[in-house]
């Protein structure tokens, strides 16, 4: 929840979400960017042809836009960013996109803004129905690209940020990828929105562009007229609109500590994740996109722990084939060697994905026919994506993750459908690795339980905390009513993660966690205490844990875990364990203090 005080008559004190860390003192440019409007109406028969005509010019009027953007970011030397313009573009592609509008004008008679509003929201209400945080925020890389095509339908101005005389704080309502790309070519310092998600496509460039932005701040827009003095402070998610010259003081102070800190931060990208007595705790990247890869490597990686495959299902009519899965596949292990690169399969439900599947509505689909459950059922969807993994795998170390595993039938009927796949690829004379790691991700309660019977036929363990929790807890983290309770270091969590790692250590398998957690260094010593062999975080976050572990020692871990073991509450444990990280780093940027 945002919340907004006065710390003074004059200053006004935002609490929205930190999205690219840094602190920044600058005026405000305020970015008008009026939404669309139009008015829907019927047409005749006689008129769908030349509605059609219309949505087809105005998608290609579209992509030149974007592609006149994507030239001029690699004119300027900012090429690693243009991913995420490629993805925008793919979206005007989109088949789902453009059938679903034509069929509406065409059956429903209604002019092209109508019928793509219309399938706008369609495809918006299928992505509020996914679980996975990441994912739901596509929705706006969707709602962006409509946003564009709909004004040159219109014939409205989509306004470029405007050169600026001097550097500017951007204030505006929201700001599209293309737009945030754009930022750096500009005199622009940080900016700060109204609206957006710290997973979005917007967040993420910001912060490769390391340009303090603070986001979901609801009404930021309201406060701001232009040229008054705002400072952001990207790290902790606030922002204050005309600071007193105390405050500004203030943060002059922080924001000289903060780049001193990042300097030295960025010294720990090239050392190996190992603790003063030796103990070595590989660190490695969860992504999505392929694009994503320079990232991992700049900030120390040791390979990818989590590769998401989702977004080669969602928002699409036609399923991915083989083939389209292996150049993915195939580009990734060979992009991230000699790294390895663990592949999630699908962790999506049916419904989400592939409109032709003739699928019963579900009551909670959280717990309903999802990821593994949904690959059982529909084996041909399920081999498809197992044959590109396997004839990537000679191009690099790839390994297999099972999503939402609850017992060891369910990873039989995997290898026993992995081996049947092994044999059409022999038959057909095609290469793979035989011997490619199995694993199984761990975040239901009965995953847990069973762990010692897993772990003798698992290859390896990754521990799902986000999922874990929700569930082990039953807790919806995203209940404004419940998400108190949404408590990682919770006693039976700790120990949830204490009982999988002996057992799989017991079976001589590793284990790691790929979830939230991984990423906060708060958690450090904890998990070296409980002997975690790897964590997978995203890649900004991996010099700061490292930084951590190099500081530590192994024993000093299990002191830690001893202590926190003995607690009976989680807010006991927090406390604890924040104190001693304000003991251990006390000049460090680690918030230790409530």
């Amino acid at each position: 929840m945002k919340k907004s005080t006065l710390s003074t008559s004059e200053e006004k004190v935002l609490k929205g979400i930190g999205v690219s860390p840094g602190i920044i003192i600058g005026k405000a440019a305020p970015l008008e960017r009026q939404r669309t409007t139009f008015i829907p109406r019927r047409v005749t028969v006689d008129q769908v042809i030349s509605e059609v005509k219309r949505f087809e010019a105005a998608i290609e009027k579209s992509k030149g836009e974007l592609e006149e953007v994507k030239q001029r970011i690699v004119e300027k030397g900012f090429r690693q960013h243009s991913y995420i313009l490629d993805v925008h573009l793919k979206l005007m592609e989109d088949r789902m996109l453009r059938d679903e509008t034509i069929k509406m004008i065409k059956e429903r008679l209604v002019n092209t803004e109508w019928a793509l509003k219309a399938t706008l929201d369609k495809i918006a209400e299928a992505f509020d129905a996914i679980e996975d945080e990441y994912l739901k925020e596509r929705k706006e890389d969707i709602k962006h690209v409509v946003e564009r095509i709909l004004r040159n339908l219109i014939g409205g101005e989509l306004r470029a940020i405007e050169d600026l005389k001097e550097n500017m704080i951007v204030v505006a309502h929201d700001l599209s990828p293309a737009d945030t790309i754009q930022l750096n070519l500009q005199r622009v310092i940080g900016f700060v929105t109204d609206i957006g998600g710290k997973t979005s496509h917007t967040a993420i460039v910001s912060r490769s562009l390391e340009i303090p932005a603070v986001v979901g701040l609801e009404d930021i827009t309201t406060y701001v007229r232009g040229g008054e003095t705002i400072i952001v402070d990207g790290t902790e998610g606030v922002v204050i609109v005309d600071p007193s010259l105390a405050t500004i003081n203030s943060y002059h102070i922080k924001q000289q500590h903060y780049r001193y800190l990042e300097r030295e931060l960025l010294k720990y990208s090239p050392l190996k994740a190992e603790t003063q007595d030796g103990y070595h705790l590989t660190l490695q990247a969860n992504i999505e996109l392929i694009e994503e890869v320079p990232a991992v490597i700049q900030y120390g990686a040791e390979g990818i722990g989590l590769y998401r495959t989702e977004y080669l299902y969602l928002n699409r009519k036609t399923l991915p084939d083989e083939e389209e899965h292996f150049q993915v596949y195939r580009r990734l292990a060979e992009e991230i060697a000699p790294y390895p690169a663990t592949i999630r399969t699908l962790d999506l439900g049916g419904d989400k994905f592939a409109s032709h599947l003739e699928l019963a509505e579900e009551m909670n689909p959280a717990m309903g026919l999802r990821a593994i459950r949904f690959c059982l059922m529909e084996p041909d969807i399920f081999k498809a994506q197992l044959r590109g993994i396997l004839r990537a795998s000679i191009y690099g170390k790839v390994k297999i993750l099972l999503p939402m595993i609850s017992g060891v039938e369910e990873l039989r009927e995997v290898k026993a459908i992995l081996e049947d796949v092994k044999d059409e690829l022999r038959t057909r004379g095609i290469a793979f690795d035989p011997e490619i790691p199995l694993g199984v991700m761990i975040e239901i309660p009965s995953a847990v339980i069973t762990a010692d019977i897993l772990a003798r036929e698992a290859d390896f363990f990754s521990i799902g905390t986000n999922d874990l929790i929700q569930y082990s807890l039953a807790i919806d983290r995203v209940n404004e009513h419940v998400s108190y309770l949404y408590e990682p270091l919770h006693p039976a969590i700790v120990r949830n993660i204490k009982r999988v790692v002996d057992v799989a250590h017991e079976e001589g398998i590793e284990v790691g966690i790929c979830g939230e957690m991984a990423a906060d260094p708060l958690y450090t010593l904890i998990f070296l205490g409980l002997e975690l062999d790897e964590l997978s975080m995203h890649p900004i976050a991996i010099p700061r844990v490292k930084k951590v572990l190099r500081q530590s020692t192994r024993t000093e871990g299990d002191g830690i875990l001893r202590k926190v073991l003995e607690f009976s509450t989680a807010r006991e444990t927090e406390q604890f364990i924040r104190e001693k990280m304000a003991e251990r780093f006390p000049e460090d940027f680690i918030q230790c203090t409530e």
